[in-house]
């Protein structure tokens, strides 16, 4: 008896000891094993945490013109259970219906969510936030984010693109700088309770955002404003389809214009059709038609098939594989000319003929020689590829047509940087559009040097080019595009719109593709327009298109003039030396006191003359690197830095790129009408206004208002 007690008693013991090695198991495992990760799961339970958006990095044009910015803003958001178990729930979905102007279903669905947080609506208005600040509901809060802002509105909207509502690039440099651009997320670590409210006192941690980096590009806002005004010119004039145009700086590949008609804002791109979207300078392709020739031609001599001076016969039409090959002017044939003349005159039947000279083999080479062939590798997303004909399927109608730039389908970044080869000395070059990436303290993280891709061209072979095309504007096809007082290269170019696969009869590209100074070329415009409805002819439609961007960008630059004619006299007199005055070069300087600039210039022999009051010297004309006489009058403008205030001054007179200096200098924004030099302004001159202010200023070729202007009289009008 007394033995299965003991027995019993010894189960009880090892039954005990069984449960003890379980709880001691268990507790192991639960404060040793796992106790890390259950006081996270506790902590987690009772942590709220908020995600504070970067401020997204500033996009800038070249000379420092903010073109996209982040705008601070409120958004609104609830804590669902504390608005449900409000006594005012109802009062709150339908105030909040009300003031944000939302379906109060759609508020009462979040309410009912099982959630700690619930956005309501992202970035409202400033003075939806005051209201609802005022009202102050139970349960609900604002935070704040960043909204994008595009302050030049459509200004280089193709380029730019724009960036959703969460900071997310969508188009365009936001979405090929995005990464860059974005910045790092902060965060904001909240105690709360059961009911999801703060603990007073509680733990918080802050982890601050990372602005993102901004942008500086080699667009430059006056060129780019140009450019678009041009384009939507002839856009409404010819009642085109569409039109496009892009301005380079032939030695470096930066693009310094990029436009495309229709355009948008991108402060609400959603308000248009989402094909306006589209940057067809990079995006799109088509038949550049006898622009092309510049490059056919140049294939030509480079390979001494021929020579500018090759006597060459134009019958009106050649057949090439039982095809009437026509030239455009094919009832009034060419007879014999030269090369270089056949250039000038656009004649199709020659560059045929010495197409067929170069062969397949050769033409297919400097196709890719030019870029043809491959992406030029750009900074801006969905680049196109060309379509070319196969080399292995092509047949001589195939070499006629490519010959004149049919057939084969190119991106107009393509060909104004195969035209840029053919300006610049035979270097292609990769083009770009941002110029350098900084971060939030202003230090450059890397900077865009010149990239030369393959040199394609010899020298002499340039320069036998530019002396062709220049002949082609001054006595060839392409004399719509000349600029006063500079001598310009260029060709037109027509070509036949591919419509349902077919060539169309009444639809065409008409495009004109440049560069100027002809004997040093610096910039490189291209220009199309598509479909014009009023005239067919590409030198009709985009020749004077492409001389005002022209003439007026080589102003803007100061790029001195090639030849001397009386509207030029005018433009520059201003920078006129007397023959036997003794000259120096204007110098550079920058953050001088009125008074040091005063004595400075009298240093340097010359006579200051304070044109607007001030203590500190923001600009003056003429600017720096003209050359002047010793003794000749400066003109200083001032103004006081501490004062929000700013004096306008006078324009009249004065080139874009004068007026764009002064205005710009004293902190004002400016706005553009018309091409050439500065006859009106608004405000006036004298007039104070705050700084950052837009003043209007109209221009005109002779710098006389137009209606102003006499006309000429002619022998019928004396009659």
């Amino acid at each position: 008896m007394k033995g299965r007690r003991n027995k019993h008693i010894v189960w009880i013991f090892l039954l005990i000891m069984v449960v003890v090695c379980a709880i001691f198991v268990k507790l192991f495992f639960a404060q040793i094993v796992h106790g890390a990760e259950r006081e996270n799961m506790a902590l987690n339970s009772r942590l709220k945490e908020l995600t504070m958006q970067p401020n997204r990095g500033v996009i800038y044009d070249a000379k420092g013109n903010a073109l996209a910015i982040s705008v601070e803003c409120y958004s609104v958001y609830i804590t669902p259970k504390k608005v449900r178990e409000s006594d005012d729930r109802a009062e709150i979905a339908q105030g909040l219906a009300e003031v944000l102007e939302m379906d109060q279903k759609s508020i009462d669905e979040k309410i009912d969510k099982n959630s700690g947080f619930e956005y309501i609506k992202r970035r409202i208005t400033d003075e939806q936030a005051e209201i609802l600040k005022e009202r102050d509901y139970d349960g609900v809060g604002l935070t704040t984010e960043y909204r994008r802002s595009y302050p030049k509105g459509t200004l280089a909207c193709h380029v730019l693109g724009f960036a959703g509502i969460d900071n997310q690039g969508l188009s365009g440099l936001e979405l090929y700088y995005d990464e860059e651009l974005t910045g790092t997320p902060g965060k904001l670590l909240l105690e709360v309770d059961s009911a999801q409210n703060n603990i007073p006192q509680s733990q918080q941690e802050f982890i601050p955002a990372v602005e993102g980096y901004s942008l500086t590009l080699t667009i430059d806002e006056t060129v780019q404003y140009i450019t678009e005004r041009e384009l939507e010119k002839v856009y409404h004039e010819q009642d085109a389809e569409a039109a496009t145009a892009i301005v380079m700086n032939v030695n470096t590949g930066a693009v310094l214009a990029m436009a495309n008609y229709p355009n948008f804002d991108p402060n609400s791109y959603g308000d248009v059709d989402e094909s306006v979207w589209n940057n067809f300078a990079v995006n799109g392709t088509y038949e550049p038609g006898s622009t092309f020739k510049m490059v056919s031609a140049s294939m030509f001599l480079e390979e001494g098939v021929t020579s500018a001076d090759d006597h060459y016969y134009c019958a009106g039409s050649i057949r090439v594989s039982g095809y009437n090959f026509k030239c455009w002017r094919s009832y009034r044939p060419h007879l014999d000319q030269t090369f270089a003349q056949a250039v000038g005159n656009s004649c199709n039947p020659v560059m045929a003929q010495v197409a067929f000279k170069l062969g397949y083999e050769k033409f297919y080479e400097y196709l890719y020689g030019f870029g043809f062939t491959e992406k030029t590798g750009i900074d801006l997303p969905g680049e196109a590829i060309g379509v070319m004909v196969n080399q292995e399927r092509a047949v001589d109608i195939d070499l006629a047509a490519m010959s004149i730039g049919q057939s084969n389908s190119y991106t107009p970044i393509q060909v104004i940087t195969a035209i840029s080869a053919v300006a610049n000395g035979g270097k292609l070059m990769q083009p770009y559009v941002v110029q350098s990436i900084t971060d939030s303290e202003g230090n450059t993280i890397s900077e865009t040097e010149p990239k030369v891709v393959r040199q394609v061209l010899s020298e002499k072979t340039s320069q036998t080019m530019r002396e062709i095309l220049e002949g082609v504007v001054e006595e060839g096809t392409g004399s719509k595009g000349k600029v006063e007082g500079y001598q310009v290269c260029g060709k037109t170019g027509t070509a036949q719109k591919v419509v349902d696969g077919r060539y169309s009869d009444t639809d065409y590209i008409c495009s004109y593709a440049g560069f100027a100074p002809a004997n040093d070329p610096e910039i490189a415009v291209l220009v199309f327009v598509d479909s014009p409805k009023y005239e067919k002819m590409g030198g009709l439609v985009s020749g004077p298109v492409f001389a005002n961007i022209m003439g007026d960008v080589l102003r803007y630059y100061q790029i001195e003039p090639t030849e001397t004619t009386e509207l030029m006299e005018d433009i520059v007199s201003s920078n006129e030396v007397e023959t036997n005055a003794e000259t120096m070069i204007m110098p550079s300087v920058s953050g001088l006191t009125g008074m040091e600039a005063i004595e400075f210039f009298r240093e340097e022999g010359l006579n200051p003359i304070v044109q607007t009051q001030g203590s500190e010297m923001y600009a003056y004309l003429p600017p720096a690197g003209t050359g002047v006489a010793v003794g000749s009058d400066v003109y200083l403008y001032c103004a006081d830095e501490s004062q929000a205030s700013v004096e306008i001054p006078d324009l009249t007179g004065k080139t874009i790129k004068e007026a764009d200096l002064l205005l710009s200098g004293a902190g004002l924004e400016m706005t553009i009408e018309g091409n050439g030099i500065a006859y009106e302004q608004e405000p006036a001159a004298g007039v104070l206004v705050g700084r950052g202010s837009s003043v209007s200023v109209k221009f005109s070729p002779d710098g006389v208002k137009p209606q102003d202007a006499q006309p000429e009289v002619n022998e019928k009008d004396q009659e």
